[in-house]
């Protein structure tokens, strides 16, 4: 599909964002009396969980990166949620119809959040979306509340779905993107995943995702860290289903993407730089992890917006040159385009327009590569 079709997909994608994600709604209490609703346990099988999660203790399904999300088809008029989040700094996204409803800061104390009210009683669908990073702590799922005589219903698409796993930075993350100033710094009420470029360029190509990704973290070296590398980087917390917690050994068979793309090496080589030879050697042993991981997979080197010069670049050509033996014809590298012109967001990260043109970019030629046309 060529770029200029997935840019007007994008812009329509984008229009009713830019209305409905930089408003966050106030939590409205729900008061119902026994048989005017019904919950919907977290087991559920129409329920669809989409991100690295476990179930906790005490029964609910934990969440801990940006992106992960929760869908379900539903027959009734109203639909709400139990959720309950570690920090109370946690936002997440709600999409009713495939429509983007608004933001939901995460802090009611009884955990109760109203999604959607007074709808047409018939069939409707439902997602809510974590949209801040894994720093502000777990958020955790609880279930559904319907009003009297809804059910949930099968999510037609759920087994033909394109599967793509994002592996990032703060630019994944979508760090500050709702900040129109470069002077301002990051905080959680202006990061939105689902404004930037990969949920952008997912939701362009219909697919299904999981990500994992945190501001500052690098392949060898996080932001302004030590020339010969830091310590908790990609490689050392990828194996883990929420970061920094090592006993949460990730399951890789829960979800098995057709394309793996890497966003990193903007904080690796960062202010005082890198080892350049490390970097490409610690670079490269990760992909070959993620390749056997994922023996039908293709992986994608990006080359993001906001470290675009020469040295990262040509250390990725290394990279994807080291991996053409090892798994021919799987591993391909592709630049997005720097920012600057469109102006920035938080801390001079991309904001909302550069983040629609990276999408595009990479959308038309994700859909090329993998003929998802």
């Amino acid at each position: 599909m060529p770029y200029r079709n997935f840019a007007n997909k994008l812009a329509f994608i984008g229009s009713f964002l830019a209305l409905t994600a930089l408003t966050s709604c106030a939590h409205d209490s729900i008061n119902t009396s026994k048989g005017d609703s019904s919950m919907t346990g977290v087991d559920n099988p129409h329920i669809l969980y989409s991100g690295r999660s476990a179930k906790t203790d005490d029964g609910k399904i934990a969440f801990g990166y940006s992106g992960a999300r929760i869908r379900a088809k539903f027959f009734g008029s109203s639909i709400a949620m139990r959720m309950w989040d570690d920090s109370g700094e946690n936002y997440v996204l709600v999409w009713i119809d495939g429509v983007a409803t608004g933001k939901l800061r995460l802090d009611a104390s009884d955990g109760l959040y109203q999604l959607a009210d007074n709808l047409p009683s018939g069939e409707h669908t439902v997602e809510v979306v974590r949209i801040t990073e894994c720093s502000f702590g777990l958020i955790r799922f609880g279930g559904f509340e319907l009003n009297d005589g809804a059910r949930l219903l099968e999510w037609d698409s759920a087994n033909r779905e394109r599967k793509i796993e994002f592996i990032g930075d703060s630019i994944t993350c979508g760090y500050g993107i709702e900040a129109d100033d470069p002077e301002l710094h990051f905080e959680a009420a202006t990061e939105n995943f689902c404004l930037g470029y990969s949920s952008l360029a997912a939701r362009a190509l219909d697919a299904d995702y999981l990500v994992v990704s945190r501001s500052g973290i690098g392949m060898l070296r996080n932001f302004d860290g030590p020339y010969e590398g830091s310590e908790d980087t990609m490689p050392d917390v990828y194996p883990h289903t929420f970061y920094l917690q090592p006993d949460s050994g990730w399951d890789f068979s829960r979800f098995t993407p057709d394309l793996v793309c890497i966003n990193l090496g903007t904080n690796d080589f960062s202010t005082s730089g890198v080892n350049v030879e490390k970097f490409v050697a610690r670079y490269t042993e990760f992909a070959k992890m993620l390749l056997d991981n994922y023996p039908k997979a293709r992986l994608l080197v990006l080359q993001g917006p906001m470290e675009n010069g020469d040295s990262l670049r040509d250390a990725l050509g290394k990279v994807v040159a080291a991996l053409g033996d090892y798994a021919p014809g799987r591993v391909s590298y592709f630049k997005l385009s720097a920012q600057g012109s469109l102006g920035y967001g938080a801390d001079y990260h991309p904001n909302r327009e550069q983040a629609k043109v990276n999408a595009a970019e990479l959308s038309a030629h994700v859909a090329e590569l993998m003929g998802w046309h």
